[in-house]
């Protein structure tokens, strides 16, 4: 479960970066339990989906049996390293 003191602001971030006709809550239950089941802290949206040049990584942390959001980031394509780096914090502000 999503904490409900990010899940607004993962909402917001969210819609502001995919580019997706589907209802994200139609399948966020769905990609929770498998971040739950494979013990991940983040889901990734493909670039394509995004209209973006990176995929996009919804980055969360575990408190309490809840996920808290705390950003986004890309990834390079070949080395898997970090590219961008933007928290919670940051994204509000921009």
């Amino acid at each position: 479960m999503i904490s409900s003191d990010t899940f607004e602001f993962f909402y917001k971030t969210y819609f502001s970066l995919v580019q997706e006709p589907a209802a994200l809550p139609l399948f966020l239950s769905e990609i929770v339990q498998k971040m739950d089941d494979e013990g991940r802290d983040y889901f990734k949206v493909s670039a394509k989906r995004t209209g973006r040049n990176k995929d996009i990584y919804f980055q969360f942390k575990r408190v309490n049996d809840e996920l808290v959001f705390t950003g986004i980031h890309t990834r390079g394509d070949s080395d898997g390293n970090t590219q961008r780096n933007h928290s919670a914090n940051q994204i509000s502000q921009t």
